[in-house]
């Protein structure tokens, strides 16, 4: 196992190998943790929003019908949990061609069809600077928002 380069000492290859499989732990960990806390916190607000606009509904019930403001924040807050899931399902492929990719490449870095540096260039390439998760992440707090504005108009 050369690598490419018949200069490459042994102590260069285990350092090769470590990174490898400290990238591979570090992709995995990526791919179950990634935006957690941002899920959770859209999530939390846009569920407690409907909740809250569910709630005010089921109050005024009995006095008429419900505004028209007070069911779009409702359907604004129903919006934004959606756009949690497609952002969640979005992240979940996204890092899972990460390490599928990843794989490949240390793969064929072993079989020495690529080299070393290549190997670095393509994996940075994979990564890119994916912009739909940020797509995802502001629209479901704009419904957030939007729900908030709206449900407040038809409480007032």
């Amino acid at each position: 196992m050369n690598h490419f380069d018949d200069n490459v000492t042994e102590e260069l290859r285990e350092i090769r190998n470590k990174y490898i499989e400290d990238r591979w732990g570090q992709l995995h960990q990526l791919s179950k943790e990634s935006g957690e806390n941002a899920v959770k916190y859209l999530f939390t607000v846009n569920a407690g929003g409907a909740v809250t606009v569910l709630a005010y509904l089921g109050s005024v019930a009995g006095n008429g019908p419900a505004s028209i403001s007070a069911k779009l924040g409702l359907i604004s807050f129903f919006l934004g949990l959606l756009f949690v899931g497609f952002y969640k399902a979005h992240m979940v492929h996204y890092h899972e061609g990460l390490f599928d990719h990843f794989q490949k490449l240390v793969r064929d870095y072993y079989d020495e069809k690529i080299g070393w540096n290549n190997m670095h260039e393509l994996d940075q390439l994979k990564i890119g600077e994916p912009k739909l998760p940020y797509v995802y992440g502001y629209l479901s707090f704009s419904c957030f928002v939007f729900g908030c504005i709206s449900g407040g108009i038809g409480i007032f």
